[in-house]
């Protein structure tokens, strides 16, 4: 039998702690996944799971193996890099990734990506809410937070996006223009419910170097609270009031008139945008090179 597929297999067995859930990732029966685990026992000389009719544990065997596994495909996967062709990257990248973010940053980025490499499948998954990395198939998450939920996860961060005040001219005409932050405590804030900042907007001093200083936060409300930037984009436009948000999101609208830059005494901060992937999976050479190209890409633009 292949002893790297018996591999492969007790390695998403483990991560997946089910015989059908590795089974049905690999499109095959139960039976087979049971054939390979009882040959790699026999190779091993050792009981490698414990199994009844509802659960499956592992022995201390067993979880000395699964590194092993980690270490041979990881060794594997560095062999067959170092003679492969870079324009021959193929097979799927999956990326989980913030809506807003996928629709204005990443999918232009990942355009591009897919030209270099026409033999790459590329699956974005769009969702505000944090996708969990075990055992779901992505290969890796691009996230505004840097401390990832799970201290077994790996976060490289990318680069950072300005981010600009804005408001419709209809609103500053009813409203009237904020010159410092602490105005902002008297006007309407459209809020983004899933920053880490929420009602209290981060600020740097203005300056060449003021980027580079502490922030210091001013508390802000108003009357919409969403989950979604593109939204409080069109809220901003439709007057309701003052929106914090990325430039990349709303350079039509600047252009347009549709909305203006708020010009303060102090600078939004920036926020940086990292890659998430799991430590305890090998990470795929095309989401290596990926990771690269946004480095490359974000900190460029």
């Amino acid at each position: 039998m292949d002893r790297l597929k018996g591999v492969e297999y007790f390695k998403r067995i483990y991560e997946l702690g089910s015989f059908t859930a590795a089974a049905d990732e690999f499109h095959c029966s139960n039976a087979v996944i049971s054939k390979y685990v009882r040959f790699l026992e026999s190779w091993t000389g050792s009981k490698l799971i414990n199994r009844n009719t509802r659960t499956i544990s592992f022995t201390d065997e067993g979880e000395r193996f699964y590194t092993y596994c980690l270490s041979i495909i990881e060794q594997t996967s560095e062999m067959l890099d170092s003679v492969a062709d870079t324009g021959d990257l193929s097979g799927e990248l999956v990326i989980a990734s913030p809506v807003s973010l996928s629709m204005k940053v990443m999918a232009p980025l990942i355009f591009q990506f897919r030209q270099a490499y026409p033999q790459l499948t590329i699956r974005l998954q769009m969702s505000d809410q944090l996708t969990s990395l075990v055992g779901s198939g992505v290969d890796l998450a691009i996230r505004g937070i840097g401390s990832p939920e799970d201290s077994s996860l790996i976060a490289v961060r990318l680069g950072a996006l300005e981010r600009v005040l804005v408001a419709s001219p209809m609103y500053l005409a009813s409203a009237g223009t904020p010159l410092t932050v602490e105005d902002l405590r008297q006007h309407q804030c459209l809020i983004y419910s899933l920053s880490t900042d929420a009602k209290s907007w981060e600020f740097v001093p203005a300056g060449a170097a003021g980027r580079s200083h502490a922030p210091f936060s001013v508390a802000v409300s108003g009357p919409l609270v969403a989950d979604n930037s593109l939204v409080l984009v069109d809220a901003a436009v439709a007057g309701l009031g003052i929106a914090l948000v990325p430039r990349a999101y709303i350079r039509q609208e600047l252009a347009d008139d549709k909305l203006r830059k708020l010009e303060l005494d102090a600078l939004p901060a920036r926020r940086s945008i990292y890659a998430v992937y799991s430590d305890r999976h090998y990470l795929p050479r095309r989401a290596r090179l990926f990771i690269d190209f946004l480095r490359a890409s974000l900190e460029s633009g």
